[in-house]
């Protein structure tokens, strides 16, 4: 997969908008009450990866099961869940597995 097709699948998800975020597409959703969440994903266009928002156990488990496609980021985002996904070595299961994870805990309904 790559950022194109990762932000194409992005967008056709109801309710999921795009913004900038410091120059990079980012994505919030909306929660039970209609507001939006905390951005849950940004692309990184040039290195075709993601980076997820995550809990530190959703990102131990999802690097634990894939650890070639989730990689914590080496800082201290990384160390509070933030979790490069790896768009080339990512298939559409994996993707929407990761996308799944990034909204449960961004509150999305």
């Amino acid at each position: 997969m790559d950022a194109a097709t990762a932000r194409d699948l992005l967008l056709a998800m109801p309710g999921i908008t795009e913004h900038d975020h410091f120059g990079r597409p980012a994505y919030r959703a909306t929660n039970a009450k209609g507001r939006p969440t905390n951005i849950f994903l940004t692309l990184r266009l040039n290195d075709q990866r993601a980076v997820l928002m995550l809990d530190r156990e959703q990102q131990a488990t999802l690097h634990e099961q894939h650890p070639s496609v989730f990689i914590p980021l080496a800082n201290k985002w990384g160390a509070n869940g933030a979790t490069f996904m790896e768009l080339e070595r990512t298939d559409l299961r994996l993707f929407h597995l990761g996308v799944g994870e990034a909204l449960r805990k961004a509150g999305a309904r």
